[in-house]
């Protein structure tokens, strides 16, 4: 493990506009390369189902939340309700999800992942996380601190369900 000397600092001139797409090419190549390096060594949940990408979103949407109704999923996906539907039924055939009436609104359904499921996000999760990890050990805590809070700035596209306990409707 590399120490450094000298921590980060922020430059104090203004950075030029093709100095940051340089820079932000630089950063989207190096998590690209930690993504391909991953996705080299196999492993992938579900193999043996041979999912494609949609339910492989659908269930790694719900790994996120104790569940969500086919409307949510459909917002956060950003597909149709008939596509989320249709992912799902296909889900419950082979057991990876659950579809229950809704307490709060017995016109809808909360899908969510079977313990099945949620064992092989997690163990999938899991392993993800060792094979990345390594990568940020030159860093100290202040700088994967100072990285977290950093990236939690970047536009996430991606599934926002809010708990079923969480009233306030936030995401």
């Amino acid at each position: 493990m590399t120490v450094r000397e000298q921590p980060v600092t922020p430059r104090e001139q203004p950075v030029t506009t093709g100095e940051r797409e340089a820079s932000l090419h630089r950063v989207v190549a190096r998590i690209g390369v930690v993504t391909r390096d991953f996705a080299a060594s196999g492993a992938y949940p579900f193999k043996s189902y041979d999912l494609g990408r949609g339910p492989m979103n659908l269930l790694f949407a719900l790994s996120q939340s104790d569940g969500a109704s086919v409307s949510e999923l459909a917002d956060g996906l950003r597909v149709t309700s008939s596509a989320v539907s249709q992912t799902v039924d296909a889900l419950r055939a082979v057991g990876l999800v659950t579809s229950e009436t809704n307490p709060a609104d017995r016109r809808s359904r909360i899908i969510r992942l079977t313990d099945a499921a949620r064992i092989e996000v997690d163990q999938f999760q899991r392993a993800y996380f060792d094979g990345i990890a390594p990568r940020f050990d030159a860093l100290s805590v202040a700088e994967i601190v100072e990285l977290d809070r950093i990236l939690s700035l970047v536009r996430d596209p991606g599934l926002r369900v809010r708990s079923l306990h969480d009233s306030s409707g936030t995401s």
